[in-house]
């Protein structure tokens, strides 16, 4: 060996920590494998990868591990010495303490050897035999250590102390082999060396330790099986000798019932004893075989008078038992059993006992009596012995009439159970048995605790109830399996393995050293060349090299990849092949490619084709390059795939939708601008229709977005489909679709179109998995009559799908000038609306309402007028829809509820405070949203009482949405306010909804009212109205009453409220002040 020391390299602090710690988790985690592998009692483990683990780490990293060392070895053995009932408590911390100290020693002086004698890296034959030989002498340490001191301790005998010590010994030394190499693979140095290793050494080493253990798991399994074999045979035995017990005094007392049957009257007492004894004498489980008898609570007296004079003088009479046991007289009960013969006669203490007393009896008894088979009863306590017995019951008779008596045999669980184990004779097992009928679990003998692996289970019946019997081996018997066949295949298994290792070890170093040597000299001759190769390949362009005849003499990888040629089919392909019009003919390649490296760039645009055939746009750059005599060309190819295809990708979203893929606004107006040159110069008409869908911003809300998108997209199919190739389709944006028709055009050419347009998109649509209705509407605008420019059109087309709309929407409308000039007012009123809203010169009108009995005035209905400076007054059906269409609706409405609540405010203050006021709720108003949070912050800023506002919906507003109608109202009653149906008759409702309506009054129309006197059809409908309106309930106001006869009419048929010109015109508040403060009589009596 050599004289010098092999040099090791020294550990961090991190990596000892790192060790340490993982050492003492191999130790641990040594004790669960230990458990799995399932040894055999008095075998140690033929394998302890801890003693490997250990020597391994403190050889690579030094002996600053060996703490660690000592500390697993003791943590892994203490609850197994603590356990040992043959150690003392100081015994066991003793042997503890001497394990760690023996696992220290021997890692310490391994170390010390394989350092001295061994090379970090294990590489030669030498190392590796030094590694063979001081194993198993090094591993002589911690045996000859803790054996000795555990004999002394009195853990073993001196019989079982050589075979620990060996065992101890083998398996540190197995461990050694075996983890030892496994833990350099991931720590020793070198790192490089010891890496290469691991699929050499460390997989053979794996996966032959897995086959070892997994043979030596299937051999223990076999001989474990052989071993429970006559256990379970001897356990089904003992089961079978016990269900024939139970078979055959089922059948014995049937047999005796049958025979008791045949005694006329009453039962002869010594019949009954000379059968019962015949039978139970020499079965000791039968603890007394007794006949009861049924005894009404009539007949109580006779029986007991008669048992007196012919059975026993000293009878007590029909008795229960007390909790003492003492026989006290039986309660009062309907019917009773009480026992009449007993055998054996030591049991005539319990003469007369009832055995219905107890519930559980009481039930068992009926079943007896009931069926007439023998019926088992649950278990229960033993009156003369310890332990339970089970009742076996007969009743004596035939036919439906009541039994003569029941025969009841006392069976002693304890003793069934021992006899049939006796029988088996067998006593390497223990027994219990549960009674498990209707899924119970009763315990009849014995407990067995938790279930394990080798217990053997066996269902018996008896007498309409079922057990379950459970056999266990006892200790002594599971002791009994040596085992030793597996522990030699396990312990001879791993020494293999562990020469394999070895064998591996010195295979794995010598090809290392040799690989390295041939490594060493290849580096060196391939380094310029790999240089060189990285960075062609490394280019993201094709570089060729050619030579003068147009050949390809070498490539880059990105050759091979732009023209999907393998890299060896590209040396000698001649160029033109890959770029045809730069190879030219085979003779005339290098002309041609020296004219490309001088021509412009706009000339170097080529089309290559690859191995497919397809063509590749390309750029090409040519150097000339002059070897000797020898001229070659290097051409780089740039792919222009991508360029082209992003500046088509950048085309495509500067001229259309994302969407639905048709043409945007801004490629509209450029091919809107060409139609219309060309319709100029042909003579020829256009037409350009504006598609604007309808409840697409309803659809979208309630739907989502990705459903709004899905009718997008399914629109612009749908439109597609209807026109020609020479039409265009585009999208301005939101749900906003224009359609220009060209070539030859009539009117009614373009009406039909535009129909089609408007039935195609209304059909339903499924969207999400839920149908949706959108339909649409269609403003048309011709060239050249309505316009002679792209902008001028599609605005005259967008004012007559608006016009579309206020028709009622779905269906369409060509452009007209009267469009165009309500489309100017439209703007005029928008505009002048929003200054007059925010200089406040709208203004609050009031309508009275009275009571129609006494034409009292009750409050007033608000309505809103406006006097603008340069137009005048506005009449609000001028400018009201203008403020529905454009939203405006909603600040305004805003304003009166405001205006409203502080008038009520400001009349409390005047002493006007049973005057209410009524304000009309638009549409949008009721469902947008806000409402609720508005009237809340308004009635806490003027302090108001709610009741005195009444807030009126339309008919129409109601009913769009019942559902979500009947909630909001039902949050207004609530908070106090009235609420009223408006134009009542005039849309459309459910009277069904109008019941669930939380609402107070309903309104019925002018138009109703103002021909009472001459249509016959209007007075039954107000009549009807005012009826059913009374019948749910509600107040009814009758609106537009103008003549005396009217309001006759009302007030006979019981109407409630009214307004109208008859009792006063709308008028500023305060002329409503003065107007209430002159009205101090009722207007006179039509």
């Amino acid at each position: 060996m050599d004289s010098k020391a092999p040099h090791y390299p020294r550990w961090s602090w991190p990596q000892i920590l790192v060790a340490s710690l993982s050492i003492v988790a191999v130790y641990l985690a040594m004790r669960l494998v230990n458990n799995w592998l399932a040894l055999p009692a008095g075998y140690a483990l033929p394998l302890f990868p801890p003693a490997g683990v250990g020597l391994a780490m403190a050889t690579a990293g030094g002996m600053r591990v060996l703490p660690a060392v000592a500390i697993g070895a003791a943590l892994a053995v203490i609850p197994l010495h603590f356990n040992n009932p043959a150690l003392t408590q100081s015994g066991a911390l003793i042997a503890t303490l001497t394990a760690g100290l023996g696992a220290l020693l021997q890692a310490w002086l391994g170390a010390r050897q394989f350092r001295r004698h061994m090379r970090p890296a294990i590489d030669s034959g030498h190392d590796v035999m030094a590694f063979l030989l001081l194993t198993p002498l090094v591993c002589l340490t911690s045996a000859s250590v803790s054996v000795p001191v555990l004999y002394a301790l009195g853990a073993f005998d001196e019989v079982a102390q050589t075979r620990f010590w060996f065992a101890w010994w083998a398996g540190d030394t197995l461990g050694v082999l075996l983890a030892a190499p496994l833990c350099w693979i991931v720590c020793g140095s070198p790192r490089r060396l010891w890496r290469r290793r691991a699929p050499l050494v460390a997989l053979p080493l794996l996966m032959a330790s897995a086959a070892v253990v997994t043979i030596y798991r299937l051999s223990l399994g076999w001989e474990h099986e052989q071993h429970l074999l006559p256990y379970r045979l001897k356990a089904q035995q003992t089961a079978d000798v016990l269900q024939a017990e139970f078979n055959e005094h089922v059948r014995f007392v049937g047999t005796f019932a049958r025979t008791l049957a045949d005694t006329e009257h009453i039962l002869a007492r010594d019949k009954f004893l000379r059968i019962a004894g015949g039978y139970a004498d020499g079965r000791p489980e039968i603890q007394s075989v007794n006949w009861a008898v049924p005894v009404t609570h009539a007949e109580r007296a006779g029986f007991e008078a008669w048992v007196r004079r012919t059975v026993d003088p000293a009878f007590i009479g029909i008795a229960d038992m007390d909790e003492t046991r003492r026989l006290v007289p039986a309660g009062e009960r309907e019917r009773y059993l009480p026992v009449l013969y007993l055998w054996p006669a030591s049991n005539n203490f319990i003469r007369g006992v009832d055995f219905l007393a107890a519930p559980g009896r009481a039930a068992v008894a009926a079943r007896a009596m009931g069926s007439r088979t023998p019926v088992a009863s649950e278990p229960f306590d033993l009156l003369s012995t310890r332990g339970l017995g089970i009742a076996l019951l007969r009743a004596v008779g035939e036919g439906e009439g009541p039994p003569a008596g029941v025969v009841i045999f006392i069976l002693n669980a304890q003793r069934l159970l021992e006899q049939a184990i006796a029988r088996s004779g067998f006593n390497g097992f223990n027994a219990a048995m549960v009674d498990v009928t209707d899924g119970a679990a009763l315990p009849v003998f014995g407990s067995m605790g938790q279930p394990q692996r080798d217990d053997y289970r066996v269902r018996l019946s008896f007498a309409g109830r079922s057990y379950e019997l459970s056999f266990r081996p006892t200790p002594a018997y599971k002791e009994a399996e040596t085992g030793a066949g597996s522990w030699m295949v396990l312990s001879a298994g791993l020494l293999m393995t562990g020469m394999l290792g070895a064998l591996m070890l010195l295979i794995s170093g010598e090809r290392a050293v040799i690989e390295e040597q041939v490594a060493d000299r290849t580096a060196r001759l391939r380094d310029r060349e790999a240089r060189l190769e990285a960075i062609l390949d490394n280019a993201a362009d094709a570089i060729v090299t050619v030579d003068a005849s147009g050949f390809l003499v070498s490539s880059n990888a990105a050759t091979a990849r732009l023209f999907g040629y393998a890299p060896q089919h590209l040396d000698g392909l001649f160029l033109g092949a890959l770029v045809p019009n730069a190879g030219g003919a085979a003779g005339d390649a290098g002309a041609e490619l020296a004219r490309l490296a001088t021509a412009p760039p706009e000339e170097c645009v080529l089309e290559g084709r690859n191995a497919r055939g397809d063509t590749i746009p390309l750029s090409i750059s040519v150097a000339p390059v002059l070897m000797g005599r020898e001229a070659f060309f290097v051409c780089i190819l740039r792919d222009l795939t991508e360029q082209q295809r992003s500046q088509e990708r950048i085309y495509k979203l500067a001229h259309h939708d994302a969407l639905t893929g048709l043409e945007n606004r801004f490629a509209l107006n450029v091919r809107l601008e060409q139609q219309l040159a060309s319709a100029r110069r042909l003579g020829q008409p256009t037409a350009v229709l504006f598609i604007d869908l309808d409840h697409f911003k309803k659809i979208n809300d309630s739907l989502g977005h990705a459903a709004g998108d899905k009718l997008l997209v399914g629109a612009a199919e749908r439109m597609k489909d209807l026109l020609r190739e020479v039409d265009t389709l585009a999208r301005l944006g939101g749900d906003e679709f224009i359609i220009v028709l060209a070539g030859p055009l009539t009117p009614d050419s373009v009406t039909s179109v535009a129909v089609r347009v408007v039935e195609s998109l209304s059909q339903p649509y499924q969207l999400n998995g839920s149908t949706a209705h959108s339909g649409c509407s269609v403003g048309v605008a011709l060239f050249p009559d309505d316009g002679q420019d792209a902008e001028t059109l599609i605005r005259h087309a967008d004012m007559a799908m608006y016009a579309a709309k206020r028709q009622g929407r779905g269906n369409f409308q060509f452009f007209s000038p009267a469009m165009n000039a309500a489309t100017h007012e439209h703007l005029l009123l928008e505009n002048r609306m929003w200054g007059a809203l925010h200089a406040e010169d709208f203004e609050l009108y009031l309508q009275a309402q009275v009571e129609l009995e006494t034409g009292r005035v009750i409050g007033a209905e608000v309505l809103l007028r406006w006097n603008d400076q340069e137009l005048g007054s506005v009449e609000p059906s001028r400018f009201i829809p203008v403020a529905e269409e454009s939203g405006m609706i909603v600040p305004l409405g805003d304003w009166v509820l405001g205006q409203t609540m502080a008038l009520l405010a400001q009349w409390q203050r005047e002493g006007l405070e049973d005057l209410r006021l009524a304000v009309n709720l638009s549409a949008r108003q009721f469902s947008g949203g806000t409402l609720l949070s508005r009237l809340d912050e308004l009635v806490a800023h003027y302090g108001i009482d709610p009741s005195l506002m009444e807030l009126e919906i339309t008919e129409t507003a109601a009913m769009r949405d019942p559902e979500a109608t009947r909630q909001l109202l039902r949050q207004l009653r609530t908070r106090g306010f009235k609420l009223a149906i408006d134009d009542f008759g005039t849309g459309y409702s459910s009277l069904a909804y109008l019941k669930l309506f939380a609402i107070d009054r309903i309104k019925i129309d002018r138009g109703f009212v103002k021909d009472i006197e001459h249509n016959q059809n209007d007075a039954v409908i107000v009549a009807a109205t005012i009826g059913l309106a009374h019948s749910l309930g509600l107040t009814v106001v009758a609106e537009g009453v103008e003549t005396q006869a009217q309001w006759g009419f009302l007030r006979d048929k019981h109407g409630d409220e009214a307004q109208g010109f008859l009792f006063a015109r709308p008028m500023p508040a305060g002329e409503f002040r003065e107007f209430i403060r002159r009205q101090a009589q009722p207007v006179p009596d039509a």
